[in-house]
């Protein structure tokens, strides 16, 4: 499948710029102003956007450790961050 190219580069994206990216194609779709053509092209785009938003969060999950409390020195006590999918 071909990749979309954004107006951004993959290395300049961040999750804010896509985010925004995505929020402003959201409100072109929602403005029934595109023809078919456009509204798929754009759909297109979106869809791009928020794969690019959801790898960035998978991997700020696996960076994120859960305090489970402190040792009697103070030290503390983490677990990795399971997705909801995973355990519990």
């Amino acid at each position: 499948m071909a990749r979309t190219k954004s107006s951004d580069s993959d290395e300049n994206q961040t999750f804010e710029s896509a985010m925004t990216q995505l929020e402003q194609i959201v409100r072109k779709l929602e403005g029934n102003s595109l023809g078919l053509e456009s509204s798929l092209a754009e759909y297109a785009k979106a869809v791009e956007y928020v794969r690019f938003c959801q790898l960035q969060l998978t991997g700020a999950r696996r960076k994120i450790e859960k305090l489970r409390g402190l040792t009697g020195r103070g030290e503390a006590i983490t677990e990795t961050w399971e997705d909801e999918d995973g355990e519990g």
